[in-house]
């Protein structure tokens, strides 16, 4: 009965971590967001990353300026749309 239980718990770790992307993946997709517009699921990713990793200081600084200039060309490429 463990080694069931612990194939399950190994099978949620595998789908909460293929949702919610490391602090690596996270700062990854932040770049990539500087480059072009982000895919839904990867919007969607970095927006779960960011309130469940608080805790993790790996590359918070960067990860918090690259997250900001993100924003603005978001902002920046809204207003040109219109």
């Amino acid at each position: 009965m463990s080694s069931d239980s612990s194939s399950l718990t190994e099978r949620a770790c595998a789908i909460v971590g293929s949702v919610i992307p490391s602090c690596m993946e996270g700062l990854r997709l932040v770049e990539l967001g500087q480059q072009r517009p982000l895919k839904l699921h990867e919007r969607l990713g970095l927006f779960y990353n960011s309130p469940l990793c608080l805790h993790c200081s790996c590359k918070r600084v960067k990860f918090d300026k690259e997250r900001e200039k993100l924003r603005e060309i978001d902002r920046q490429r809204r207003a040109s749309a219109q």
